[in-house]
């Protein structure tokens, strides 16, 4: 699966443009990274590679096919190849297990691995949250929840919003290493941030600085 954005712009007041002639490319399996500072375009970016917002002006090509010119039934199936995670955890009323399993259930209701849930909930020491409303988890944990939610989904391209932040040290190298086996699993993984990682600079396939809407570097 690739995707390519051609002359995008994009604007949310109809005057000033937050992006601005923007042409990238995710052609193969890799860590792709969106650097930045606030306000530099780099969310509004994320959701135009995720299908979420149509660009204003420019082309989102899904294997050199124009995805906002496809047929309602096509862009289901390409979405359905996708997740995106904001940077701002969004649970839904119920437990942090309800939560785990939700992206499963509504992907076509296919069945929920539980060994594989349960191999991340060891993997990540959550254990003693699975049970736990998810209007009790802290910062920390209902991020995870939402990484993990997206993860098991196994999706072809991931995006990821500020996925670190209210990570501890041990569960951001953790997950450093499981997004390096998605894209040894052939995906696709795009993620936005201002702090890179060591070990995210060492694995990054490509890095991508925006400024003002613009990219300056890649």
């Amino acid at each position: 699966m690739e995707i390519r954005l051609e002359n995008v712009w994009f604007t949310y007041d109809g005057s000033s443009y937050v992006l601005k002639n923007v042409n990238l490319e995710f052609a193969n399996p890799g860590l792709y990274i969106l650097m930045g500072p606030n306000g530099s375009g780099k969310t509004t970016l994320l959701k135009i590679i995720s299908l979420l917002f149509k660009p204003t002006k420019g082309r989102v090509l899904i294997d050199n096919a124009d995805f906002w010119n496809m047929i309602e039934k096509d862009k289901q199936e390409v979405r359905s190849r996708i997740a995106y995670v904001r940077d701002k955890p969004i649970l839904v009323r119920g437990t942090a297990r309800y939560n785990l399993e939700l992206g499963l259930k509504l992907r076509n209701n296919v069945e929920v691995d539980k060994s594989l849930i349960n191999n991340l909930v060891k993997r990540y020491m959550l254990e003693d949250l699975l049970s736990k409303p998810a209007s009790k988890l802290s910062s920390g944990q209902a991020k995870i929840i939402t990484i993990l939610r997206a993860l098991i989904l196994n999706p072809r391209i991931l995006a990821l919003d500020e996925p670190f932040t209210f990570l501890d040290n041990t569960r951001t190298m953790l997950l450093i290493q499981d997004l390096a086996k998605l894209v040894d699993n052939g995906s696709i993984i795009i993620i936005a941030t201002h702090y890179m990682h060591r070990d995210l600079r060492t694995r990054a396939k490509q890095i991508t600085e925006l400024v003002n809407g613009e990219i300056i570097h890649t």
